[in-house]
């Protein structure tokens, strides 16, 4: 009798742990942060969407587990980034089940010519060659391509909420467009072609390309959380004073080491330099996540730290 209840008892606490797994399986599994806030934004509340990579890591440096391929097998719709950011992907068409639509984010933008005057526009129009390129998300006006086409795919899997699917992505595509186009006029009253200094590795080529904004990196190929070696820092802190800029940009979940160590060797010259982060919206940290912020919030906190150090740097 013991043996029965003791059976009966490991058989329900089975069925509790069957049934609570099923109800985390998610409708939309997306690999990095801009796919997984656009679709979010989209969907609301009307289907699940889950992001494999966890807050506050590398997206490079990710690999997938068993568990994250069975949550892509039992979804509906299954969003990576490119083979070439996603780099654990060999064979897109051997992930997901017989209903699960795979989306490869690179192939749904256009690379449109952008000029200001006579300064040109951005080269290989049409072509996803360009190093810039692989981080094509950075660029707003991308952005809202992607948010248009990931729409598309989300309306085919559950068409009976078409309209309210495309009221949300119009209204926050609207937001995006508001942010381009406010941040576009900001940067043609006058700071075309000017310079900010980034330390780290710049995944930022097209936006700045969007806004003829020079973002000049001090060590693309450096650690940001290495040390400098006293060449180095002579060199950078240099290069800072040269140029007059009190901003110094890192990228995000970096630990800022190298960046302290220029702003401690300025302080010693009574020299000002103050760090601020530029995100590339690859993931985000645990707070950011928690506090439900969106790529439009990490956008809007871009412009207002550019628009401070351009600022500053005119004082």
């Amino acid at each position: 009798m013991k043996k029965m209840i003791t059976l009966f008892t490991l058989l329900i606490t089975v069925l509790i742990l069957i049934s609570c797994t099923a109800t985390k399986n998610a409708d939309i599994v997306t690999t990095m942060f801009p796919q997984y806030d656009f679709a979010t934004q989209i969907v609301k509340n009307k289907l699940t969407v889950s992001l494999l990579l966890p807050p506050g890591v590398e997206a490079h440096a990710y690999e997938s587990t068993s568990k994250d391929l069975v949550t892509i097998e039992e979804s509906k719709l299954f969003i990576f980034t490119s083979l070439d950011i996603d780099t654990w992907i060999k064979d897109p068409k051997s992930l997901g089940g017989d209903q699960t639509v795979i989306m490869n984010l690179s192939e749904h933008y256009i690379l449109e010519e952008h000029e200001h005057d006579d300064l040109g526009a951005i080269e290989n129009i049409g072509e996803h060659e360009d190093e810039d390129e692989l981080h094509f998300w950075v660029d707003p006006v991308i952005a809202m391509q992607l948010l248009d086409a990931i729409l598309e795919e989300i309306v085919q899997i559950d068409p009976e909420n078409e309209t309210f699917y495309r009221t949300n992505a119009e209204i926050y595509y609207e937001e995006l467009q508001d942010l381009h186009e406010s941040f576009d006029t900001f940067m043609q009253s006058g700071y075309i072609d000017v310079d900010i200094f980034f330390a780290g590795h710049n995944a930022l080529g097209l936006f700045g390309k969007r806004y003829h904004l020079h973002i000049e990196s001090l060590f693309e190929s450096f650690k940001p959380d290495a040390d400098l070696t006293s060449s180095e820092l002579i060199s950078f802190t240099e290069i800072i004073k040269q140029a007059g800029v009190h901003i110094l940009f890192i990228e995000e979940l970096a630990e800022p080491k190298a960046a302290d160590q220029i702003t401690n060797e300025l302080a010693k010259e009574q020299y000002d330099l103050e760090i601020f982060e530029l995100h590339a919206y690859h993931n985000l940290t645990k707070k950011d996540l928690e506090d439900g912020v969106r790529y439009a919030d990490l956008l809007e906190r871009n412009i207002e730290f550019i628009k401070q150090a351009l600022n500053n740097n005119n004082d």
